[in-house]
């Protein structure tokens, strides 16, 4: 019978796993290996012996491969989402025929594959990495990292807050220590160092070029990591933008960082808290109070008032636009939290704003229209006033020792306005030849050379509450001190005064000037002062003051008194009051007028310099030339107004 056959007997059929001996088996197709027998092999006692097919060499080898595949994928899953390999390997496809069973594979090494433990002499292969992961650093200050010593950091330290901070007025004294600052931000803590330490004197410039040097570092690394993005990264920013000849591209990037943290939002929060106590957070600080909105909010006021001084006077692009009134921001005065220098920085908001907004109307103007120009001057006259009369009454209600100082400079700003805004309007008009002016468009230039002169006056009669600040202000404070005096040299020529006494006193005040300032910071006989800006606009001062002498000394009707008057000026030749007297330099007239410093070319955009005075060819101009008879030939090709 065939179901006794002998279990010798048995061949393989080809098939998988099927006995050809028991029928039961095969009709049940279940598994029958004398473990667990079917009922028909128990019965008989017989064993059924299954033929393993042998497999194909290349069918286990795609199985390995399938598994290692498997592997590599649940460990890229635990990579990606921090899971364990182990947590992953039951999904893989288990099989009995695999060379290397999921047990084997989970005590490998980690990170080799089957295939490369079944080939020992394989060579590693990393797997390539295909993002870019920005660096994260803390840099230590400059102490810490052993540039400058203690001792030194808190004198340079010292040295900003007696007279920068007046410049860059972002700080609350209640909060803004040594210490403070110190612990918060390494990067404002070097700023505010290494600005201080050029205030000192020559014999520190090396430090302060080193410290200088290791800031742009810093600076580099705040501006890449996102970090770094604080009130504090902030604030550091605007000190270096006020200080430094990048000042257009550092303000860029502080401006672009203060709206990513929510600066602007500081003060509309503020604002509602005063007036109807809201306690809405500023993009989910509700935390924050109002001293620290405050903070947020005077970093938010200096970077527009820098951002509105380079569009106005620097001929920047625009960068954002202030909307609503700019004079609401008086109701943060007088609060728990405000100080005193934001008087001065309030001030500055307002009269920043109400420039930005004239530049702006003078800008669109068309030259033909000379009524609407002079509408936007008078209109512009009344608002500055009335700004000044405003502000004047606010400063002289708080009595404290900065208060001379504040109200200095209050006069100060609006005799600077007025002159840049009547010089701004001639230019609007497209007229710069004085000489075929009309009366509205000389009376425009006349009141500008006005305002200059009070300008000055102001500044020489009160030296000590204003010029001695000088070692400590920023470069625009500089560039703004030698454009006016320049312009006002250049407008005495151009509108000459009856007065012939009105030269030699111009000529004396710039002696004057010149030795405050070089007292104050920069020159060679000083003391002290970061000497990169102030030097170089003091040799602007310098060079003004040498060719207005010039001028004068040329002039047949001041010739005599001027010699009289000054019988002592070539002392010291390293001296820069030692000017270059000439009797015989008949170009004297025009050399002042064709004067521009290139830093009033490629820095700033003060307008007002480029005028000059050509009278008008008539045309008998040539014949009267070559007989003689014209007696204002030789003024006329020297330039000297008629």
């Amino acid at each position: 019978m065939a179901d006794e056959m002998p279990a010798a007997s048995l061949v393989a059929t080809g098939k998988k796993r099927i006995p050809k001996a028991c029928g039961s088996c095969r009709a049940s197709k279940v598994r029958c290996d004398g473990q667990r027998p079917c009922s028909r092999c128990q019965h008989l006692r017989k064993i059924c012996i299954f033929a393993e097919r042998p497999q194909d060499p290349n069918e286990l080898r795609i199985q390995s491969l399938q598994t290692e595949v498997q592997l590599l994928k649940n460990r890229l899953d635990n990579q990606q989402h921090g899971g364990h390999v182990a947590s992953h390997l039951s999904t893989a496809p288990a099989t009995n025929t695999s060379p290397l069973s999921i047990q084997d594979l989970t005590t490998l090494p980690h990170g080799q594959s089957p295939a490369m433990q079944r080939h020992p002499s394989s060579p590693s292969r990393k797997r390539a990495r295909t993002r870019v992961e920005v660096e994260v650093g803390s840099v230590p200050n400059f102490v810490a990292r052993g540039i400058v010593t203690m001792e030194q950091a808190e004198l340079f330290f010292n040295a900003f807050f007696q007279g920068c901070d007046r410049y860059v007025p972002i700080f609350d004294p209640l909060h803004d220590s040594f210490q403070s600052i110190r612990a918060r931000s390494s990067l404002l803590f070097d700023a505010i160092v290494a600005i201080g330490s050029g205030v000192l004197g020559d014999d520190s410039s090396q430090v302060s070029n080193m410290l200088n040097f290791q800031l742009k570092k810093m600076i580099n690394l705040a501006i890449v990591s996102p970090e770094y993005a604080c009130l504090e990264t902030v604030q550091a920013l605007l000190i270096i933008a006020s200080y430094s000849a990048e000042r257009s591209l550092i303000l860029a990037f502080a401006t672009r960082m203060a709206v990513d943290i929510g600066l602007p939002d500081a003060y509309e929060e503020l604002t509602k808290r005063l007036v109807d106590g809201a306690t809405a957070g500023v993009r989910g600080d509700s935390n924050l109070t109002e001293a620290e909105l405050m903070r947020r909010a005077r970093a938010w006021f200096q970077l527009m008032v820098l951002e509105q001084i380079l569009r106005v006077d620097a001929g920047n692009l625009r960068a954002f636009q202030l909307r609503g009134k700019a004079r609401r921001c008086r109701i943060l005065l007088n609060q728990p939290f405000s100080t005193i220098l934001d008087l001065r920085l309030l001030s500055q908001v307002e009269l920043n704003a109400l420039r930005e907004k004239i530049h702006d109307s003078l800008s669109t103007c068309d030259k033909d229209d000379a009524d609407e120009v002079m509408a936007i001057v008078r209109d512009a006259q009344i608002d500055i006033d009335i700004w000044y009369d405003d502000w004047q009454s606010i400063m002289k209600r708080s009595s404290t020792a900065e208060t001379p100082v504040l109200l200095l400079n209050l006069e100060v700003q609006k005799y600077w306005s007025q002159a840049v805004i009547l010089c701004r309007a001639v230019r609007a008009l497209g007229n710069e030849n004085i000489s075929e002016m009309s009366v509205s468009q000389r009376h425009l230039l006349t009141t500008a050379k006005t305002a200059l002169e009070r300008h000055l006056r102001i500044i020489l009669d009160q030296p000590q509450n204003y010029l001695a600040h000088f070692r400590y202000a920023m470069d625009f404070v500089w560039a703004k001190a030698a454009f006016c005096f320049l312009l006002l040299l250049k407008l005495t020529r151009l509108l000459p005064e009856e007065d012939t006494t009105f030269n030699q006193q111009l000529l004396h005040d710039g002696y004057v000037l010149l030795s405050e300032l070089n007292k104050a910071g920069g020159g060679s006989s000083s003391g002290g002062g970061r000497s990169q800006t102030s030097k170089m606009y003091l040799q602007v001062l310098q060079l003004s003051i040498q060719k207005y002498a010039r001028a004068v000394q040329g002039d047949r009707l001041n010739q005599q008194s001027l010699l009289a008057d000054e019988p002592v000026i070539i002392q010291d030749m390293q001296s820069p009051l030692n000017f270059f007297w000439t009797s015989d330099n008949q170009s004297a007239q025009n050399e002042l007028e064709s004067f521009i410093p290139e830093q009033f070319v490629f820095e700033w955009d003060f307008p007002g310099l480029t005028l000059f005075s050509s009278p008008d060819v008539g045309e008998n101009f040539l014949d009267e030339f070559l007989m003689g008879t014209n007696v204002d030939a030789e003024s006329w090709f020297l330039g000297v107004p008629g």
